[in-house]
This record gives structure tokens, C-alpha cells and sequence, in this order.
């Protein structure tokens, strides 16, 4: 189920709302644990039944592995095989719908074979429930967990506002909130800066996002008509489709869990405010970052065994971070450039702070680090870097001589201008500008959505502006599209 559909705002939500704090009114506390969890489960297998199938087993095997790990008097090497076992039961399971189609693919293109693809089907989110439960075996295995009913794990997993597209959130950070008996009640205070949270997220996603994403999806479908101005286009409009698109799901599930008395981890920190590509990836979906440096980074030494070894560390982890995004070599290579981007950052971090101390000298390097991240998040949406290269070798003049160019149909698929008077059709350009200007405004100028939610006061005209833009997501409802981490 989308949170941006009818039948989650108009269902779902108020029967959530209403059965959840109606069932722990009447002191019916584990039954109201227990609704909850149903109708995660139910949010999770809306589209396709079939997926519930996976998450149950999942929740279930990796319980039985966190039990296995406390069962008492049990020798250091029986412990180390059960967590070993889930770590590799949890990878493998992750590689079997991510990668193994993948894998036969190229096998099949190196080798010249012919061995048939399975046409596995991704289950939604299941890079991050797995994540998830990965780390809660790992630090049930170092003792780091103390006892968990069935049912506060299971909820813990499943919980619907984060369960398809995270935030990664951990077992400390949210069972002890379902244990919480202050956390029953309805709060009025929660629930409305709860909807400041979801209205202002959906506003990213449908009014800003998607406008972005026609333009995206036309570009990468007319590659070979490009001018060099078009891929530049192209490449930022991704650049800006992907921040509205995943920060708005983010808050979006942040503002759930205020309705429900939860408090969900922060996501985003205004990565478009970075000036340095390490600063940029330290405000870029935090959780994720989180994880890798809990359980891959400090495993692998950190940076506590000298200089060339944390470089390698730092490579090895966003490398693994591209793979977790998926089974593609543009993936690969998006997380390679954060890598050697992190890296270049490290080696150079005193002439880099020298650098950034000027205005003008910070502007260049957020002009650099926007160009950066953008160019490598190109391959990131063409999946296949091959796809991406073929894009920008349209800046090349030899490659791009005789081309027609794209740049006036991005502005009609960005707006629909069907309909609309001769004059109005003439400021197509001057319209889409503005547009991207104010995005990027947003993005760079504005408060965040935490920064905002903090000092938040409601007025008349406050109320009035969200009602506005609930208003406009509503109505854009009917062209509704799925979020991009919905793939992974």
C-alpha cells in the first residue's frame, strides 16, 4: 500500500488511528500491540499477498535465531554457529531475489550461455527488514539485547511507516516505545505535528518529485536525441527527483509515527546544504549510514589500523552500500564515487576547510559537490552503467552533432500544457526554470523538515497553507507513482 493513495488516507490511516488508540483506551494493551501488527501486515501485502508469505518467515526464523542465541549454558561456538547461520541465512536470502537473476544474466553474457533466467520477483522493502533483523541477530549474538516478546519483535519488523523504504531503525530505539504505557494515549500535540510531518513530505513527493520524474523518465527513454544541455538537465532533474522523492517518504513515516506517539530516527539532514561530497554523505540517509558503520566499517578496523586501511575501509563500505541498492552495474559504480569521493575528501580535508572558510570558495565546492553527486546518481537510476555512459557520452559534440534535442519537450512533460492558451504554451521555459529555482531553494535555503516541526506554532494561516497543499497532494492522487526505494 502507498501512503500516497486514497485508500491509505481514507481507510487505512483513520482505522489505524481509531482501533489502536480505541483498544488501548479499554487497557487492551497487547490486543492493541496485536492490531497493530495486523494491520502492518496488511499494508505490506496489499499489492501482493504473496510477499506476507516472505516477511512471515522472515520475522519468524530470525526470532527463532535471536531465542536460539539466549538459551542459557550454551558454549561460545554453538552461539557464534547460530549467529553465523542468520547472518548468512539473512545475505542469502537478500541475494537470492536481488542478485541471482543478475548473476545469471551476466554468467550468461561472459560465458555465452544460455542458462534461463528464474524471473524472481522483488519483494517491496526487503533490503531493509532484513537489514533490520540482520543487526538485531548481530547484537543479540554480543549480548547487546535484553528479553523480547514475540510479539514486540514482530511489530518492530513490520511496523508500517517504515517497514517498505525505512528509516532503518533499531530494536533499541523502538520497543521499548511499543512497551512505553505513556506512549498509549492519544496526544493531540503528537498527532498534529505528525501531520505537519506527512502533508509536508507528501507536498515533496507529488507536487515536487513526481514533476521531476516525467521529465526523468522521458529523458532516459529519448537518450539518443540528446543535446549536451539535455543530459545536464536530465542528470540534475534526477538529482532533485530522487532527494524529494526518498526525504518525503521519510518524513512522510516520521509524521506516522508522531501520529502513533513513536519517534522514528532522522533520514535526511539537508544533503543538498553539503559543501563537500563527506559531508554530503553524512546527511544522506543517515540510518543506512548508521548501519554500515556499526556492522561492516568498525568490524573491518575503522580507522583505528592507520591511514591506507581506513581508505580501503571506507571504499569497501560504500562499495557494499552500491550492491545493497542493487543488482546493477550502475549501482556498482554510484557507490564506487562515493568511495573515492569520501576518500578524496579525507586526503584533503585541511585545504578543503581553508577552502570553504570563503564564500566564494564555498560556493564553488557545493557547485562541484552538486555536480558530483548528481553525475554518479545518473548511473544510479539507469541501473546499467552502460546506460549511463551512452548518456553522457551525448557531451560529446561528435556524438551529439545532428541531434534534435529534447530540452522543449522536458518543459511540456514536466507540466502538462495541454489546453492551454499560445501564450501561456510561450513561457513553457521561463515557467520551468522558475520551477527548478524554487526547488532547489527549498532544498538548499529552507529549514528542514525537523528544523521546521521544532519551532512549529500553529496559526490561521499555517493551518490554512498545509490545508492548501493536503489540498493539491489530494487532488494529484489520481496520478499517483510508487517511491524509488520501493525497489530496494
Amino acid at each position: 500500500m502507498l501512503f500516497n493513495s486514497f485508500i491509505f488516507l481514507l481507510l487505512f490511516l483513520p482505522l489505524t488511528i481509531i482501533g489502536y488508540f480505541g483498544l488501548n483506551h479499554f487497557h487492551k494493551e497487547g490486543l492493541a500491540k496485536a492490531f497493530l501488527l495486523g494491520m502492518s501486515l496488511w499494508f505490506y501485502g496489499y499489492f501482493r499477498p504473496s510477499y506476507l508469505i516472505i516477511l512471515v518467515l522472515s520475522i519468524l526464523v530470525n526470532f527463532g535465531i535471536y531465542r536460539a542465541l539466549r538459551l542459557p549454558g550454551k558454549t561460545k561456538g554453538f552461539r557464534k554457529a547460530v549467529m553465523l547461520f542468520g547472518v548468512l541465512g539473512n545475505v542469502g536470502t537478500l541475494g537470492y531475489f536481488k542478485y541471482l537473476d543478475f548473476l545469471l544474466k551476466e554468467w550468461n553474457f561472459v560465458f555465452h550461455d544460455d542458462i534461463p533466467l528464474l524471473g524472481i520477483l522483488l519483494p517491496l522493502g526487503i533490503s531493509f527488514f532484513t537489514f533490520q533483523q540482520l543487526g538485531f541477530v548481530i547484537d543479540a549474538y554480543r549480548g547487546e539485547i535484553e528479553e523480547y516478546p514475540f510479539l514486540d519483535y514482530a511489530l518492530f519488523v513490520a511496523f508500517f511507516p517504515q517497514l517498505v523504504a525505512g528509516p532503518i531503525v533499531t530494536h533499541w530505539e523502538m520497543i521499548p516505545q511499543f512497551r512505553d504505557s505513556s506512549k498509549k494515549k492519544f496526544q493531540s500535540d503528537n498527532f498534529a505535528i505528525g501531520c505537519v510531518y506527512f502533508i509536508l513530505g507528501m507536498s515533496k513527493k507529488l507536487l515536487i518529485a513526481d514533476a521531476f520524474g516525467r521529465v526523468v523518465d522521458y529523458a532516459f527513454a529519448t537518450i539518443d536525441y540528446m543535446r549536451p544541455i539535455d543530459v545536464l538537465v536530465a542528470s540534475f532533474s534526477f538529482y532533485l527527483q530522487i532527494y524529494f522523492d526518498f526525504s518525503g517518504y521519510s518524513d512522510m513515516a516520521i509524521g506516522l509515527g508522531r501520529m502513533l506517539n513513536f519517534e522514528l530516527p532522522v533520514n535526511f539532514n539537508s544533503p543538498f546544504k553539503a559543501i563537500t561530497i563527506s559531508d554530503y554523505w553524512k546527511r544522506w540517509h543517515i540510518t543506512l549510514t548508521r548501519f554500515f558503520t556499526k556492522y561492516v566499517y568498525i568490524p573491518l578496523g575503522g580507522s583505528r589500523r592507520g591511514t591506507v586501511r581506513t581508505y580501503v575501509n571506507v571504499f569497501l563500505v560504500f562499495l557494499v552500500s552500491g550492491i545493497w541498492h542493487g543488482a546493477g552495474t550502475g549501482y556498482v559504480l554510484w557507490g564506487i564515487s562515493g568511495g573515492l569521493g569520501m576518500i578524496f575528501c579525507k586526503i584533503f580535508a585541511a585545504q578543503l576547510d581553508k577552502i570553504r572558510k570563503n564564500k566564494l570558495g564555498a560556493a564553488l565546492l557545493w557547485l562541484i559537490t552538486a555536480a558530483y553527486v548528481s553525475i554518479f546518481f545518473s548511473f544510479f537510476r539507469a541501473e546499467d552503467a552502460s546506460v549511463g555512459f551512452r548518456l553522457f557520452s551525448r557531451l560529446l559534440p561528435s556524438v551529439s552533432a545532428g541531434a534534435s534535442g529534447v530540452l522543449i519537450d522536458f518543459t511540456k512533460v514536466l507540466f502538462d500544457y495541454s489546453g492551454l492558451g499560445y501564450r501561456i504554451q510561450q513561457l513553457q521555459i521561463p515557467i520551468c526554470v522558475a520551477f527548478y529555482a524554487l526547488a532547489v531553494f527549498i532544498a538548499v535555503k529552507m529549514p528542514n523538515i525537523r528544523e521546521i516541526a521544532g519551532k512549529f506554532r500553529f496559526t490561521v494561516w499555517r493551518a490554512i497553507g498545509l490545508a492548501v497543499l493536503f489540498l493539491l497532494c489530494f487532488l494529484s492522487l489520481s496520478g499517483v507513482t510508487t517511491f524509488i526505494y520501493f525497489n530496494f
